[in-house]
């Protein structure tokens, strides 16, 4: 029983929640979720206020984790919004091109120019948060990959890589941006994502620190 009083809810709020934060509290969510990666200031400062009213309506605290976006790295537009990929076929994830070029089956646009320098054959690559597998078969002007999970892909999904291999700071200008913004919305937690070394959380803190 012990271990079941210590287990917490986390609810993302976002389109699909942010007009029942009600409801959620009443089922029992100990904690609201925003990402930082979606969302506009505006609503994440009425997703703030709404699970505030609703925390002391309820007369029971809820907690409200900020989570940074870190170095999210994005695919481009696809033709039609989305493409679907079928294992076994090549998938070349551009770095040169026009911007405005749309991505289909056979590729798409990868909006980071370290994108070749970080990846090697063999790694794996996933797509909108593991929605399809990549694995990487040559990296020269542009990435090179065989699908080994399809799936579909919609335009500015997300690429993962292995993160050790990122040369981008963990912490973007835009997070930097973000801590003083999660402070402001009085945030108990802050998420940082694509944390590689025990420095990025200490670099976190310090940050906290001089925002706080």
């Amino acid at each position: 029983m012990d271990a079941v009083r210590r287990t917490k809810l986390i609810c993302t709020i976002g389109p699909a929640t942010s007009g029942r934060i009600d409801e959620l509290v009443a089922a029992g969510m100990d904690v609201a979720r925003i990402n930082f990666s979606h969302g506009t200031r505006a609503s994440h400062a009425a997703a703030a206020r709404a699970v505030d009213r609703a925390s002391a309506a309820a007369a029971r605290p809820v907690a409200l984790l900020t989570d940074l976006a870190g170095p999210k790295i994005r695919l481009g537009d696809l033709e039609d919004g989305a493409v679907d990929l079928v294992a076994g076929e090549r998938f070349v994830l551009r770095t040169s091109g026009a911007p405005t070029r749309l991505g289909t089956a056979s590729g798409a646009r990868v909006a980071y120019r370290g994108f070749t320098t970080d990846v090697r054959v063999g790694d794996p690559i996933f797509l909108a948060d593991g929605a399809a597998e990549l694995r990487v078969t040559a990296v020269a002007g542009d990435v090179v990959t065989e699908v080994v999970r399809g799936g579909v892909i919609r335009s500015r999904a997300g690429v993962a890589i292995p993160a050790l291999r990122l040369s981008t700071p963990t912490l973007t200008a835009r997070d930097r941006t973000d801590v003083g913004r999660a402070i402001e919305l009085g945030a108990t937690f802050i998420g940082q994502s694509f944390v590689r070394s025990a420095e990025d959380v200490l670099e976190l803190r310090r940050l906290i620190g001089r925002n706080g």
